[in-house]
């Protein structure tokens, strides 16, 4: 008899409370989509083994290379009218036009005037604007063939309002920078403004061209040579704050919005920087990643990924099991990205003992009643 009291009045406390507190749902609940024939679910479950760890490796964020199709060479300077320039002329003997005794070359700087002429002694107006300094430089030399000792040109750009680029935002020095040669690219341009103010692990770079706009990370372009791609005048580059960071829930240590301190961080990391498991909660076995994948590389994780179009964003829950030792290797190639969520799960005897501390007390006012019950009745 006191057993179904007992029964009747765990019954009772379970309706009365809905069920039973927790941080979140329990590693069954999240795995159970995995069951064969279970209806499609909203998100897709993976254990995490070497080939997910391959298969998720192969993310790459969109760089410039995806937006501007330039190789090197490819885009010509010009020279252009307000243009200041710099012509170095050399001859090959003391006694020449442009030579001493102390010196074998004089330096004539000009300015492109609105005719996009520029004046040279002994050769007279020459057309500048338009053309490449290879090209200005090639005309000058064939027009002192006869007038010079053997001469050789060489014409910079000294200042130019047109051939600039634009860099602002989180640099040393903004404004405008000359585009000197046809293969200045991203990285010179910022290295010229004085590099980024701030971590290079936090720095995105902007790139305006036209009515086109595209980023990329800046250690990226540094990596991987093909996204640092040529400038060409009138390109507006912004450097701006990116702070990453991931957040951690559940049975951890510390539950917490976790900034990225280096460009790299693994999934063996980001749970120490959250204190690690709580020792007296944590189920080793749920210990989860939420992330959203490109369907490219969650159609390879899962043959449940449901993909709405190409190019969309599948939800895909990663499961490491710390009980068994090959997960902590697995975590050390795991990397996190920004946004990232860990989550781990509570042990169910966690939840079994919130259970019993909920059903106490109508256990306690039962077993009190059929003491007094059976008291009266004696």
């Amino acid at each position: 008899m006191m057993l179904r009291w007992i029964a009747l009045a765990c019954a009772a406390a379970l309706a009365g409370c809905g069920a039973v507190p927790s941080s979140g749902p329990s590693a069954q609940v999240i795995t159970e989509t995995n069951r064969e024939n279970a209806a499609p679910a909203a998100y897709v479950v993976v254990d995490v083994d070497e080939k997910v760890v391959n298969v998720t490796g192969q993310y790459k964020t969109k760089g410039f290379s995806s937006f501007y199709k330039v190789d090197f060479g490819s885009v010509q300077v010009r020279l252009a009218v307000g243009d200041q320039i710099a012509i170095s002329i050399y001859e090959a003997g003391a006694d020449g036009l442009f030579s001493s005794e102390t010196s074998k070359a004089t330096q004539i700087v000009a300015t492109i005037d609105g005719d996009g002429e520029v004046f040279v002694p002994y050769v007279g107006t020459i057309q500048a604007a338009g053309r490449s300094s290879k090209s200005l430089r090639a005309a000058i030399e064939e027009a002192l063939q006869d007038k010079a000792i053997q001469p050789q040109v060489q014409v910079q750009v000294a200042n130019s309002v047109v051939n600039t680029v634009t860099i602002l935002g989180e640099v040393g020095t903004g404004g405008k920078i000359p585009v000197p040669v046809s293969d200045f690219r991203v990285l010179d341009v910022i290295a010229a403004a004085g590099g980024s103010s701030i971590p290079t692990y936090q720095t995105r770079v902007i790139l305006r061209r036209g009515n086109k706009v595209a980023s990329a990370d800046l250690e990226d372009l540094f990596d991987n040579p093909k996204e640092n791609v040529a400038v060409q005048p009138g390109d507006t580059i912004l450097l701006a704050a990116a702070p990453r960071s991931y957040t951690v829930y559940g049975a951890t240590t510390t539950k917490a919005e976790i900034p990225f301190e280096a460009r790299r961080i693994n999934i063996a990391e980001g749970l120490a920087k959250a204190g690690g498991l709580n020792d007296l909660q944590a189920d080793a076995r749920g210990v989860f990643l939420f992330r959203f994948e490109p369907d490219t590389i969650a159609k390879q994780l899962s043959e449940r990924a449901i993909v709405a179009h190409e190019g969309s964003l599948v939800p895909v829950v990663y499961r490491f099991n710390l009980k068994d030792p090959k997960s902590f290797f697995l975590m050390q190639t795991f990397e996190l990205r920004d946004e990232d969520l860990l989550y781990v799960s509570t042990h169910p005897s966690v939840e079994f003992n919130k259970f019993l501390r909920i059903i106490e007390p109508a256990v306690s006012q039962v077993i009190t009643a059929l003491t007094l019950s059976e008291r009266f009745s004696n």
